[in-house]
């Protein structure tokens, strides 16, 4: 429902054999005073800007939004906007990494959450000054934790916030109305029992929909069982350690797949799943749920027996059983994801208008325009104004990413995501292959993913 080949992306700079990630997802907002708001002074220059290609069930939106940057950016600036799109996280990864290491390409580069820290290792991007951010609105107009991938330290911002894809649970208000059930659930045995209703309820419709199959999304499912169970941060602060086959892991993991395996409130064809097929099935009501949903369910819902019917409501935080959250557990509804803008130092000489170009899209005018568009939710207290004015759906993600929590900046990061979505991938493959659970299948996967990002902490 986000552009997905902008999330997680990882990438290899040649520069000292630096394991670098790059990865991106979408827009932001913030307020701008009258005396630093763009003028007309870049009259007759071009500025780059590398971002996603408009591809997918939302590219005509897509393609809107980069249009009415590029026009409003004329319009204030009397520059033109270029827009340098790959088609593929590969083709991200060479741009990237051609640019960084010849000094020469896309004035402005987007890259996703979780990953500012193996950038600022490359030495290629430089922070920002307070002079920079006073341009942006200042760091104290954006929300909060937003800001924790701007930099290694806040010293050290190399990016700025441009959007935000807090996830919710996603469900079907209808269903819900049809299995008597009159309030989305908050914890995971709600979740399970809910579920379990539907379907004795609404004939033909799954309660759960997963996608274990896609290139993303599962990590962040277990991610936050782990922690909700009381589990291990995946990666120390110091980004040493890596706990990915500890046994609240193995827990964890168990739990996910039992939604499938135990509880049969997921369909067998959802092994196989992606996130764009995760979405299809809600929007044709054969499941009644998804847990990893963004708002851009309610647009992709339009035409769809789901029309009309899509809730959102925040994740369910207590553990499969239990009342209340274990000892040492976080409430985790959310990791930290969305998108930031940052400027390469070989494109110094264009960095203000880089930063014009970056206080655009943070523009009341284009955040609003974003989530109208593609269901983005804005980075700033202007732009969550203007979204919660238009639409009070909006107001479960503005609370999800408000409290969300962070990943880690650690260059390890990359190989921890990757390791976990190959092992859940083919945790998935294996139960549909074999038809059941296998607990030393899963406890092999993650011995496999621990094993191969420790080898690069």
């Amino acid at each position: 429902m986000v552009r997905k080949l902008k999330r997680a992306v990882p990438i290899t700079l040649s520069l000292g054999g630096i394991a670098v990630l790059a990865a991106a997802c979408g827009g932001g907002s913030t307020a701008a005073s009258k005396s630093t708001a763009p003028t007309k002074s870049f009259a007759g220059q071009s500025l780059t800007v590398l971002d996603g290609a408009p591809t997918g069930a939302d590219s005509n939106q897509m393609q809107q939004y980069y249009n009415d940057i590029a026009a409003l950016f004329h319009k204030k600036t009397g520059a033109t906007l270029h827009w340098d799109y790959y088609a593929s996280p590969a083709n991200e990864v060479t741009t990237v990494e051609t640019s960084t290491v010849s000094g020469s390409g896309p004035d402005v580069i987007s890259y996703g959450t979780s990953f500012v820290g193996t950038l600022w290792a490359t030495g290629d991007f430089a922070p920002l000054s307070q002079k920079d951010w006073k341009i942006l609105g200042n760091t104290s107009s954006f929300i909060k934790a937003d800001l924790f991938d701007s930099g290694v330290s806040p010293s050290k911002y190399i990016g700025v916030p441009n959007e935000t894809n807090p996830f919710t649970l996603v469900y079907n208000t209808a269903d819900f109305k049809k299995a008597g059930i009159s309030s989305p659930p908050k914890t995971w045995t709600q979740l399970v029992n809910d579920a379990q209703q539907i379907q004795r309820k609404v004939p033909g419709v799954s309660g759960l929909g997963i996608d274990p199959s896609d290139p993303y999304d599962p990590w962040k499912n277990v991610y936050f069982l782990n922690l909700q169970m009381g589990g291990k941060n995946w990666v120390s602060p110091n980004g040493k350690e890596i706990h990915l086959d500890t046994a609240t892991m193995r827990q964890s993991v168990k739990f996910y797949f039992s939604l499938y395996s135990h509880f049969h409130i997921v369909p067998k064809q959802a092994l196989g799943w992606n996130g764009a097929d995760m979405g299809s099935a809600f929007d044709s009501n054969k499941v009644a749920m998804v847990i990893i949903g963004g708002y851009g369910y309610k647009a992709a819902a339009i035409g769809t027996p789901a029309q009309g019917h899509v809730g959102f409501a925040l994740l369910p935080t207590i553990p499969y059983g239990r009342s209340s959250l274990p000892k040492g557990a976080q409430p985790i509804e959310t990791e930290t994801t969305g998108n930031y803008w940052a400027i390469p130092k070989y494109a110094s000489k264009k960095e203000q208008l880089a930063l014009a170009f970056e206080k655009i899209t943070l523009s009341r005018a284009i955040q609003l325009d974003q989530f109208k568009l593609l269901g983005w939710i804005p980075v700033n207290n202007a732009g969550v104004k203007a979204v919660e004015s238009y639409s009070k759906s909006a107001v479960p993600f503005v609370k999800a990413e408000s409290s969300a929590l962070p990943t880690s900046i650690a260059p390890v990061w990359s190989y921890v995501e990757t390791g976990m979505e190959t092992a859940l991938g083919n945790i998935a493959s294996h139960i549909a292959t074999s038809g059941s659970w296998s607990s030393a299948y899963a406890d092999q996967q993650l011995s496999t993913a621990q094993a191969t990002a420790a080898a690069h902490s």
